[in-house]
């Protein structure tokens, strides 16, 4: 929470921030549990060598990555590109990051703090329009390879969708609840992180499916997210800077254990220039299997 809040300083309000921390500490949400939990549950090795994988940059390490001459950008880039292509682990990269929808009137389900105290303080203003802090993943594919997601309308991502940088328009899939309030095809605007984007409906998920959600703790559905495509950064911008660093968070699965993961995590980390950020990216101890085990019980 530490570095969300250190992205969007200066443009979300603070009561806004404070309260997405609220949030994340474990607040019961009621549209968490759904009957696709045994599915997901039932075979809990799968999920045996695999852990949460994040960026803890301290502030220093996070303000000299974001204002140098660009020499960490591309050495992050070479670190992520070891991470994408690795034929020993397999890295998954997905973050929850709220989108603000514009001028739009957002089911209360799929608001930021929604179910506790703060849901009221996840509507506001910016630059004079009405804003509503609304629930947004983004993924890549490897996702719903953990955690299936049924395209019950319209279409899944395909590889032009990651692009769009520098187009202005994100094509989205929208979670169940959203299905009576867009058709294929809508469009609406909004702020991801600090820039406005236009959002293009190009399907909808099947109601149910759950996934692991790392703020909660614990599985949680589809259902209330925007899912949005992993943006593909290729050039060095503000923008770009950010998006590359949420993609260090995800999971990552290891069949030669943890220890082996983190090791050949470290080995990267040093080949590419980033030596002194050893320790500041954090893999897990228990294994997502274990941490789901502990949500059953």
């Amino acid at each position: 929470m530490q570095k969300y809040s250190r992205i969007i300083a200066g443009f979300l309000t603070v009561v806004i921030i404070f309260s997405l921390a609220a949030c994340s500490a474990g607040k019961e949400n009621p549209a968490a549990k759904t009957e696709s939990d045994g599915a997901v549950l039932s075979d809990l090795t799968v999920y045996s060598y695999t852990w949460r994988m994040a960026e803890i940059l301290d502030d220093s390490s996070y303000d000299e990555y974001m204002h140098d001459d660009g020499q960490r950008f591309q050495s992050l880039m070479s670190f992520s590109e070891k991470l994408r292509s690795s034929e020993e682990i397999v890295f998954t990269p997905y973050t929850s990051n709220l989108v603000e929808l514009l001028n739009l009137t957002v089911p209360d389900q799929c608001m930021v703090n929604y179910g506790t105290e703060f849901s009221e303080e996840s509507g506001y203003e910016i630059n004079g329009e009405p804003a509503a802090a609304a629930e947004a993943l983004q993924v890549t594919d490897n996702l719903f390879d953990l955690f299936p997601l049924q395209i019950a309308e319209g279409r899944g991502f395909i590889d032009d969708d990651y692009d769009y940088l520098d187009k202005g328009r994100i094509p989205v899939i929208l979670g169940a609840a959203y299905k009576d309030t867009f058709s294929i095809g809508d469009t609406f605007e909004g702020y991801y992180i600090f820039e406005r984007f236009t959002f293009e409906v190009i399907g909808f998920a099947e109601g149910g499916r759950v996934f692991y959600s790392s703020p909660d703790g614990r599985p949680v559905p589809y259902d209330r997210y925007i899912i949005m495509p992993f943006a593909s950064v290729h050039e060095d911008s503000e923008m770009g800077r950010i998006i590359l660093l949420q993609q260090l968070c995800g999971l990552i699965t290891d069949e030669n254990g943890r220890n082996h993961a983190l090791k050949q995590v470290n080995e990267w980390l040093a080949e590419t220039g980033l030596k002194d950020w050893t320790g500041q990216i954090n893999i897990t101890e228990d294994s997502l299997g274990t941490i789901l085990q502990y949500y059953l019980n």
